[in-house]
């Protein structure tokens, strides 16, 4: 059996190479639908590297998106043949660009991750913004340094940053604490005399 696998276009049942390259059409095993299964020799060749390779010959299959470029296998969602470098391999299946960008859309391929929350900024808006007023300081800050403590080990930003903001809103949310302990004490005192 092939590296590669093909599939009925209907049902997408595996079609078996004794059914490749035949001169008449072939029924698929499982929805019994007419098919016509041209394979090129590209399907077995492997990928020499990044770069698409040129047509060599007229029988060769060529890109789908790059019609001067030759085929190497086809997409397993939708069957079109694909460059090296219009190729994606996403968990050991080959998808195009296209089929690619519809998984990620419609959320079927989970292992793509296209964005993250950035809990520093949050842990850091917490602690800063309320201590503008005193109020919502008394909320912002020990949540500022729940965000700290329970988010410190989750991923950052896709793009690479340090910890900064973390150890900036843990420093502002202790220190608008220790301010507003101060400022009840102060209160207390106060009231006594």
């Amino acid at each position: 059996m092939s590296a590669s696998v093909l599939r009925c276009g209907a049902c997408s049942w595996m079609i078996s190479e004794d059914a490749w390259n035949r001169e008449g059409n072939v029924r698929c095993p499982a929805c019994r639908e007419r098919l016509r299964v041209a394979v090129f020799p590209a399907i077995d060749r492997p990928v020499a590297g990044a770069l698409p390779e040129a047509l060599d010959a007229a029988s060769e299959a060529s890109c789908f998106y790059h019609p001067h470029s030759r085929a190497v296998l086809p997409c397993d969602e939708c069957g079109r043949f694909l460059c090296s470098l219009c190729e994606l391999d996403v968990n050991g299946r080959h998808l195009c660009p296209t089929c690619f960008n519809a998984g990620v859309r419609e959320r079927k391929i989970a292992s793509v991750e296209t964005r993250r929350t950035m809990y520093d900024t949050i842990a850091l808006s917490l602690a800063t913004f309320p201590a503008l007023m005193l109020w919502p300081a008394v909320i912002g800050a020990p949540a500022s340094l729940y965000y700290v403590i329970r988010y410190w080990r989750a991923p950052g930003s896709l793009a690479p940053r340090t910890r900064v903001r973390f150890y900036l809103a843990a420093f502002f949310g202790l220190s608008e604490i220790v301010g507003i302990g101060f400022l009840i004490r102060l209160l207390i005192l106060a009231a006594k005399r």
